[in-house]
């Protein structure tokens, strides 16, 4: 003989309270231990590197001048 619908939901409810309890208590723990890693664990800071330091080349240099005054000159 099949149980009664009433000792079904009494069944499904406890079934219920046991799978929520147990989601609850679960994330609880993980957000108190997140919590416990955030102070014990320090925030690293950003290494921001230093841009390399331009070469200067003379003859490069030299021919943009020449081109600027070229132009200035033909400008005229």
């Amino acid at each position: 003989m099949p149980p009664a619908i009433d000792q079904l939901l009494i069944q499904s409810l406890q079934l219920l309270g046991i799978g929520m309890g147990a989601v609850f208590i679960i994330l609880g723990l993980l957000i108190v231990l997140i919590s416990l890693v955030a102070r014990l664990v320090p925030e690293e800071t950003p290494v921001i590197p230093k841009p390399p330091a331009p070469k200067v080349d003379n003859d490069h240099i030299a021919a943009i001048t020449a081109a600027v005054h070229q132009y200035r000159k033909n400008r005229k």
